[in-house]
C-alpha cells in the first residue's frame, strides 16, 4: 500500500499505527497477551516506519494487556447476552471483531472518522451483521441505530477518551446516560499522570511534535464518572499493572509497589453499567 493512503490521516488517527504494531509484535513473545494474526497480516501490506517504534517496549505490552483484558470483557458480555449489539467507537485498524471469533450477534458495528473507514475497508469486510460507519463518536446519529433492535447493548471504546477534554467527555457519558436505558460501556482511562505529557511517553514520543496529539483527560478515581449522572455504575476496574506477566521495565515494577505511584501512573481498564438506579 502507498504510504498516500495515509497522508489524510489526522494526530489522534495515525495513533492507530501504533496499536496496530504492537498487536503485530505480540506474536514474538512466548505467552502472549494476544494472538492477532490479522494485524500481522496488515502491517505487512501498509508502507510505514513501524521501525521507529522499536523501543516502544513498555507501551507495546500495555496495548496488547489493554485490548488482551478487554477482548475477555467483551466475549463475557456476549456470551451472556449472544442476541447482543455491540459497537466499537474509534475502531481505527483493531480486528477484535476476528480476535474473538466473529461472534454471531445480532450486529456488530465499527465506527471512526471517514479517512480511517475507507482505509479499515480495504483489510475488513462488511457483512449483513457487521457495519463500518464513518462517523465522529460524538455524533449520536450511532446511537439510534443500536437501540433500534431492543437488545442488549455493548459499547468498546479503547485508546481514544485520552484525547479529548474533560468537558466533552463529560457530554459524551451525559449523552450516553440520556439516550439509553440500559448498556455496558468499556473503555480504558490513561494514566492519570500521563495528562499534558504526550511527549515523554515513549512510542507518542517518537512522532514528530506537530503530528503528536496531546493527553488531555483521566480522572484520578474512576468512581468521580458516578457523580456525573446517576445511570452510570462503575461495575468493575483492572489496574494493568496487575496483569503485566512481567513485561513491564523492572524499575515501574517496583515503583507500582508503591500506592501514589500505582494509583496515578498506572493505565485502567474499566466496565461502567449505565442503568436506571433501582430505587
Amino acid at each position: 500500500m502507498n504510504t498516500e493512503n495515509l497522508q489524510s490521516l489526522g494526530k489522534i488517527p495515525e495513533t492507530m499505527l501504533i496499536t496496530l504494531w504492537a498487536k503485530a509484535e505480540e506474536c514474538h513473545y512466548k505467552q502472549p497477551f494476544l494472538v492477532d494474526e490479522k494485524a500481522q497480516e496488515m502491517i505487512s501490506q501498509i508502507d510505514y516506519d513501524f521501525s521507529k517504534f522499536k523501543k516502544s517496549k513498555f507501551s507495546q505490552a500495555g496495548v496488547c494487556l489493554r485490548a488482551s483484558l478487554i477482548d475477555k470483557e467483551v466475549q463475557a458480555f456476549i456470551s451472556d447476552h449472544p442476541d447482543a449489539v455491540v459497537i466499537q467507537l474509534g475502531a481505527g485498524l483493531d480486528a477484535r471483531y476476528e480476535r474473538i471469533g466473529c461472534p454471531n450477534v445480532t450486529h456488530w458495528y465499527e465506527l471512526d472518522l471517514p479517512e480511517v473507514i475507507e482505509l479499515r475497508k480495504k483489510f475488513f469486510q462488511e457483512s449483513e451483521r457487521r457495519t463500518f460507519l464513518s462517523l465522529s463518536l460524538f455524533d449520536s446519529q450511532w446511537i439510534t441505530l443500536i437501540k433500534a433492535p431492543q437488545k442488549p447493548i455493548l459499547i468498546i471504546v479503547e485508546g481514544v477518551l485520552m484525547y479529548f477534554e474533560r468537558k466533552d467527555i463529560k457530554a459524551f457519558f451525559e449523552t450516553l446516560c440520556h439516550e439509553l436505558n440500559e448498556a455496558v460501556f468499556l473503555f480504558d482511562m490513561l494514566a492519570y499522570a500521563l495528562v499534558g505529557h504526550a511527549k515523554v511517553h515513549d512510542s507518542l514520543g517518537t512522532m514528530e511534535e506537530n503530528q503528536r496529539p496531546e493527553f488531555k483527560w483521566s480522572e484520578l478515581n474512576s468512581h468521580t464518572l458516578e457523580a456525573w449522572n446517576p445511570k452510570i455504575h462503575i461495575e468493575k476496574e483492572y489496574f494493568m499493572s496487575d496483569f503485566n506477566k512481567g513485561r513491564y521495565p523492572f524499575i515501574f515494577r517496583m515503583l507500582y509497589k508503591i500506592p501514589y505511584f500505582y494509583r496515578r501512573f498506572n493505565q485502567r481498564v474499566i466496565k461502567v453499567k449505565i442503568v436506571e438506579n433501582e430505587e
